[in-house]
């Protein structure tokens, strides 16, 4: 069994509303990785905090954050924004997923008409609800900074702001970061993410951060590893957690709250993790 321990300082605001932190991963972008990555801090939290975690997946229209968890929601997004929610923190809890790996699940809309009716503001609401409830609300957006993106942003104490190791990546991310600078909705905790990193790219880590202007917090090899386990549903930390791959996000979980051991999790309310079979 792995041993735990709650890092509180690593990459924390110096000013927080509440003791909860509010996670966004957030890029300019769609297909970079985020929601692995979202779903990955999730399960690396939830060592260190079982039962204290809760993923959103604010990506009303298209949100896969159930498909990369192999989760099959009774209530999703919609449902606990309708227009008439829930204030009652016990009816609410009941209506989100349970994830085998001891943490909790908004799960995205069925379709993207339901996810149409959702609204940035409620959707912020939502996050207010959940961060009385959760030590740790994670939340994965769409690309872009469409209304709930920016809701979510401004609303968040870290921000982990992803872009793929391509030169139109990194300009976009450049770009949406220099705009939320000029609104003045810079999460407190910065933490600059460059995923899919190989040595075929022409580009490497200096040049990243000539474009941004900024140091990189973590670099994620390009893996088959993590492809593999996205399709089965499972999280790259822990079925591969020796991986590099693996390790760097290990350290953005680190960087975020939570440094878990390599290993399983201390709590599991299902047992084993369940793990899916991928059928081309």
């Amino acid at each position: 069994m792995s041993t735990v321990v709650l890092n509180e300082t690593a990459g924390a605001p110096s000013d927080t509303p509440t003791s909860a932190r509010v996670i966004t991963v957030f890029s300019p972008r769609g297909g970079v990785g985020k929601s692995t990555i979202a779903a990955n801090l999730a399960v690396g939290l939830a060592r260190a905090a079982p039962l204290a975690v809760v993923l959103v997946d604010a990506d009303v229209q298209f949100g896969d954050v159930a498909t990369v968890l192999d989760l099959h929601p009774v209530h999703t997004l919609p449902d606990l924004v309708g227009p008439a929610p829930t204030a009652d923190a016990l009816l609410l809890k009941t209506m989100l997923t349970l994830h085998p790996g001891g943490f909790y699940v908004v799960c995205g809309a069925a379709s993207p008409v339901d996810g149409d009716r959702v609204t940035g503001r409620q959707l912020a609401h939502l996050i207010d609800q959940l961060r009385e409830i959760f030590r740790f609300v994670i939340v994965d957006t769409s690309p872009g900074l469409g209304e709930h993106t920016l809701a979510m942003i401004e609303g968040a104490t870290d921000g982990v702001a992803v872009c793929a190791q391509a030169v139109p990546s990194v300009r976009a991310l450049g770009t949406e970061l220099g705009v939320l600078t000029s609104l003045g909705i810079t999460p407190p905790a910065r933490h600059i993410v460059v995923n899919l990193v190989d040595n075929q790219s022409g580009i490497g880590r200096v040049d990243v951060e000539a474009t941004l202007g900024m140091a990189v917090d973590v670099s994620i090899p390009r893996s088959r590893s993590v492809a593999i386990c996205t399709n089965r549903g499972v999280a790259v930390i822990e079925a591969n957690p020796r991986t590099p791959a693996a390790r760097a996000l290990l350290a953005l979980i680190a960087r975020c709250g939570g440094l878990p051991s390599v290993g399983r999790p201390t709590v599991n309310p299902h047992g084993l993790l369940k793990r899916r079979t991928f059928r081309p």
